[in-house]
């Protein structure tokens, strides 16, 4: 029956839509406590709710959408939370950099790769290592950056491959659904079609 639906009602589309309200809460807060993952799964709630109270003007299908429901709170969300969790802890610690990637640690790594450039002068070094002095004093300063870097583009699968694994999640659903009318399907029926299949029935 939730092929029928606005891919908006879908399992995956809800899981991308909730992932990125609280990702836009998340930078709020200073730091990830009780207050914070509470405030985080209120806002999870009421943007369901609303989206519930959009589908009900469209379906009578309330088993789909606690079934959805169930799956969003049970488990998209609960997964997010914990990689949300370790993200901002990461931030919180300037991703790891030495010194959180202040002034000071920039200059310390470009002063280290002019330092290894004078060694490289007096020194007999082989050939293919005399740019590394300069590519450290030139790149040493943006190595903060690129820890930076690497955990957002870490952290960015991680949420992509989340609500990836949402779509199998919602196939499985589908597939393991119990045999029979779907509860969705009879309680979107009107009573006089229900009133006739009982009449077949009988007779």
């Amino acid at each position: 029956m939730s092929s029928v639906y606005p891919s908006q009602y879908h399992l995956p589309e809800l899981t991308a839509h909730l992932v990125s309200l609280l990702e836009r809460r998340r930078v709020a807060f200073d730091a990830w406590d009780e207050k914070a993952e509470a405030a985080l799964l209120e806002a999870a709630r009421e943007a369901l709710s609303e989206a519930g109270k959009q589908f009900r003007e469209l379906a009578d299908d309330q088993p789909y959408w606690r079934r959805t429901t169930d799956a969003l709170l049970g488990v998209a969300l609960p997964r997010y939370l914990r990689l949300a969790k370790a993200q901002h802890e990461l931030e919180k610690r300037g991703y790891g950099a030495w010194r959180g990637g202040d002034f000071i640690s920039r200059a310390s790594y470009a002063a280290v790769g002019l330092l290894l450039g004078v060694v490289v002068l007096r020194t007999a070094i082989p050939n293919w290592l005399e740019p590394l002095p300069l590519a450290l004093f030139i790149g040493g300063p943006l190595i903060p950056d690129l820890q930076a870097w690497f955990a957002k583009r870490r952290y960015a699968k991680q949420l992509f491959a989340l609500v990836e694994d949402m779509k199998a999640e919602d196939v499985e659903r589908r597939v393991y659904q119990p045999l029979g009318i779907d509860e969705g399907a009879a309680g979107s029926m009107g009573p006089e079609v229900r009133r006739k299949d009982a009449d077949s029935t009988k007779r």
